[in-house]
């Protein structure tokens, strides 16, 4: 989605797609009216057919983020601000809607990272998230467009487009913030505490540990670990 702004210290006015067509007014942060999204579905019919990411963009974009790794370096926790400012996209903060996290945008004809200043990020993992998402929006060629909302909440207009990208923004910014390599070389430092764990509850428990042990490593939320961890089939 491309913000649409009448200055750049106002919040946006509107938001558009230039791939599928769809044309969204800002409300405000309420919900729109019959009257106003029977009016916006005018101007950009609703899409319901729903695409897939494949293997292979899931792989191609975790090959642009090592790429990405390799050739700025790769120290542990990964300075995700600083390496997308060295790549061109530097981190700005403006108003968005409050169910946004954070967008790629046009500043003077130059890309920016644009995060929410009224999005209530709970903790710096998640600031250090979006702002790999967002990156991977920009490095990926997927335009200006919104990249991440409030968890759970569903866009007034589905995207197929979207959807799809915003997968593939997930698996480069993973990628980004836990290398698999790395990632793999923790965790067997961590696994004999697993190993060592006799019966299931103390085996959960120590898996536990070490998902903590290692998203305060990589600087990532628990949650993410454990799902990275499972990717890569270190945990079932």
């Amino acid at each position: 989605m491309v913000a649409k702004f009448a200055s750049e210290c106002e919040p946006p006015v509107a938001w558009s797609c230039p791939e599928c067509g769809l044309f969204q007014l800002e409300s405000g942060g309420r919900p729109f009216t019959a009257e106003e999204h029977a009016a916006v579905l005018t101007i950009a019919p609703q899409v319901t057919a729903e695409r897939r990411i494949t293997p292979a963009q899931r792989g191609q974009a975790a090959t642009q983020a090592r790429e990405i790794l390799e050739t700025f370096g790769s120290d542990i926790p990964v300075d995700v601000e600083g390496l997308a400012g060295r790549l061109g996209y530097p981190v700005s903060w403006r108003s968005l809607p409050r169910t946004t996290r954070g967008a790629v945008a046009g500043d003077a004809g130059h890309p920016v990272l644009v995060l929410n200043r009224n999005y209530p990020f709970h903790a710096d993992v998640e600031r250090r998230w979006a702002v790999a998402e967002e990156l991977a929006h920009a490095v990926l060629g997927h335009g200006t467009l919104v990249a991440s909302e409030e968890p759970g909440r569903t866009p007034v207009l589905l995207e197929p487009a979207r959807q799809v990208r915003e997968r593939e923004a997930k698996a480069f910014a993973a990628e980004l913030l836990m290398p698999a390599a790395k990632v793999r070389l923790a965790f067997q430092r961590q696994h004999p505490i697993i190993l060592r764990a006799l019966g299931s509850e103390e085996r959960a428990q120590a898996a536990r540990t070490v998902i903590a042990d290692l998203a305060r490593e990589f600087r990532v939320s628990q949650q993410a670990m454990r799902i990275r961890l499972t990717e890569l089939g270190l945990l079932t």
